[in-house]
């Protein structure tokens, strides 16, 4: 049996319940919440924990949440912590403060090509403060204020897409990677969405919007931060409408992109348009690594859920037909009851992350 004695800074409040999170189920399989703490009136906090004889993992102490992890005490990451289980033993920890900041903001990000200026947010993993030389994946996200803050995100519900990937990174089950998101505008739905016949492409807001982000977000962020700028480190991603321009960014920029999440894409748009001019140019499909998914509860009637998801499998048959390798090149997954808001989203964006980064281990 090992005990765990977890010592707080004067900062911490009295009231806040802390938890462990680190390797294997004991350790709560680096979910944030994942073992409970219980206050002491010495004011430590403990748990006592049995481990196989020979147990060796990785701890963190939090307050329940990602952003509120263990830090250095001079707002830097804190390594995380090693266990060697020997039997009977106590473990001492010594939290000297707490947090550490994950995501930083680019206000007010202007375009030659669009309008209106923008919020660029970016997370950056667990050991990007703790190795100076290492360079990253990259993840693009469309309706990046939906990603990580409740206070931006539509009816207050974002994805979570911090603390999910955070705990995906932690695990092992994901590279280390860099999220990216690019809030929209109120010219969403022409950014999102192009149309058929648009012969100027200073009128076609998507290929505008295209341009933005291929020159001028992506060489920002990749000189701002260390990124890994091939294309085969690089990947877009979105939902609804997101995930249709995501796709066919992909399609547009096959030397820039090589990974595609598009969950709950809006085929329907333009009258399936994307489905109909699938086969008009499919080189982007060579190098391409492709998520597709779709709820079986999106849609305001019953006909309209099963006509979303025939046309995401229809997708997937094209995939298919055109030489990709389902499970390996490309996933197609129909989500049993999901429905069309961030919640589902970011309810599966852990899946996201392990196709399209994932290391291939288990935990």
């Amino acid at each position: 049996m090992v005990e765990f004695v977890v010592r707080v800074p004067e900062i911490t409040p009295s009231w806040q319940q802390l938890f462990l999170a680190g390797d294997g189920s004991q350790l709560g399989n680096w979910f944030a919440s994942g073992v409970a703490l219980e206050p002491h009136e010495d004011g430590s906090h403990r748990t006592y924990l049995r481990f196989p004889a020979g147990f060796h993992g990785r701890f963190l102490v939090t307050m329940g949440r990602w952003r509120d992890v263990e830090s250095d005490g001079r707002g830097h990451e804190q390594a995380t912590r090693t266990l060697y289980a020997n039997g009977s033993m106590t473990i001492d920890v010594q939290v000297r403060g707490w947090g550490r900041t994950s995501i930083h903001y680019h206000h007010d990000f202007a375009s030659q090509f669009l309008p209106h200026p923008r919020t660029i947010s970016v997370w950056l993993p667990p050991g990007y403060e703790l190795d100076p030389v290492r360079r990253f994946p990259v993840l693009y996200l469309h309706d990046g204020q939906n990603l990580f803050d409740p206070e931006t995100a539509f009816a207050g519900n974002p994805w979570y897409a911090d603390e999910v990937a955070e705990r995906e990174v932690r695990s092992g089950r994901v590279e280390p990677l860099i999220l990216v998101g690019i809030a929209n505008s109120v010219d969403r739905l022409r950014e999102y969405g192009p149309r058929e016949g648009s012969q100027d492409q200073s009128e076609d807001f998507s290929r505008q919007y295209g341009r933005f982000l291929v020159e001028e977000v992506k060489p920002f962020i990749d000189s701002w931060h260390r990124t890994l700028p091939d294309a085969e480190y690089t990947g877009i991603g979105g939902s609804s409408m997101g995930g249709l321009i995501s796709l066919q960014l992909s399609k547009w920029y096959p030397d820039v992109f090589h990974k595609c999440a598009a969950l709950s894409p809006s085929l329907w748009w333009d009258q399936e348009r994307f489905l109909r001019n699938f086969s008009t140019d499919t080189k982007w499909l060579d190098k391409s690594r492709v998520w597709i998914d779709m709820g079986t509860r999106e849609g305001a009637t019953e006909a309209g859920m099963r006509a979303t998801v025939r046309r995401v499998s229809r997708l997937a048959h094209l995939l298919a037909g055109h030489g990709m390798r389902e499970g390996d090149q490309f996933s197609f997954q129909e989500i049993k009851d999901g429905m069309h808001n961030e919640t589902a989203w970011g309810g599966r964006f852990d899946r996201v992350l392990q196709f399209l980064f994932g290391t291939g281990r288990k935990g």
